[in-house]
């Protein structure tokens, strides 16, 4: 897996340098909540990724393959952020090997703390961001974006983007206060039992656990679970390359949940300490 990702990134710069004058595959933004100049302590704000059909950007974790997207964020003195928030990913497959990221457009939403007294009508805020871009072959996505906000109008986002905003938060995972899990080590994996007091888990019809950290657990597109009494017991594959043996697992635990309505997908950030 290793010489894979080696292999990978070596295409990745052959095909930079031999495309130079290639299309735009993707672009990036800085997008504005709606913002009342009188009343409001804070921004809502976001990093706006829009990508051509078929190519797609990765997560924290890129997974088997690509790098993982960074970002670094400048304000002004006084000026504070919350942490920037990442959506639940979409596990990609190519030729036996999983990857996690995002395909269209997505959105990483934060907000800005505006200082106590303002001593400014207006502020920059600029954002680097670095990552990587996949279709059918992969090249680097690195780019600056920069914006002036006023603070003494108030601002009106367009629908479009209230929209999106909206949509983004409903795929945020969610802070862990319905589910207890319990991790044992055996043998070449790692078990997650599974039990709650708030959730029917005999209404979950699927469960995947996505790692923040790679490198760690094998990353694939299916995992083995099973209802046993009032809990659910979970499989996690080490990779065969695993750099280190956990104290605590951290990352996503995704659920799709039979409801009235329908199938409903629930995210939870997870930190687990392994028994």
């Amino acid at each position: 897996m290793k010489l894979f990702r080696i292999f990978l990134l070596v295409i990745c710069t052959v095909y930079l340098q031999a495309q130079s004058n290639s299309a735009v595959e993707a672009s990036a933004d800085i997008v504005f909540y709606s913002f009342d100049s009188v009343n409001d302590t804070l921004i809502n704000a976001g990093i706006l990724v829009s990508l051509e059909k078929d190519w797609h950007i990765y997560w924290r974790n890129s997974g088997d393959s690509g790098i993982p997207t960074s970002f670094e964020i400048e304000l002004p003195e006084n000026f504070s952020l919350t942490e920037l928030k990442w959506p639940v990913p979409k596990i990609f497959e190519f030729e036996g090997y999983a990857s996690y990221g995002y395909e269209n457009k997505v959105l990483f939403p934060f907000q800005i703390i505006l200082p106590t007294e303002r001593i400014l009508n207006s502020f920059p805020i600029k954002v680097k961001l670095k990552s990587l871009i996949c279709k059918d072959v992969c090249k680097p996505f690195n780019t600056e974006v920069s914006k002036v906000f006023d603070l003494n109008s108030n601002y009106q986002s367009s629908t479009e983007i209230k929209e999106l905003f909206e949509n983004t938060l409903n795929h945020i995972p969610e802070k862990n206060f319905f589910i207890d899990i319990d991790a044992k080590e055996i043998a070449d994996k790692v078990l997650m039992n599974i039990t709650s007091q708030r959730l029917n888990l005999k209404k979950i019809k699927t469960l995947h656990f996505i790692p923040y950290e790679n490198g760690i657990f094998r990353n694939s597109l299916t995992q083995n679970f099973k209802w046993n009494n009032e809990s659910i017991q979970l499989e996690i594959e080490y990779d065969q390359f695993k750099t280190k043996t956990p104290e605590l697992i951290g990352g996503i635990l995704l659920l799709e949940i039979s409801s009235e309505e329908g199938v409903k997908k629930v995210g939870y950030e997870i930190s687990v300490k392994l028994n």
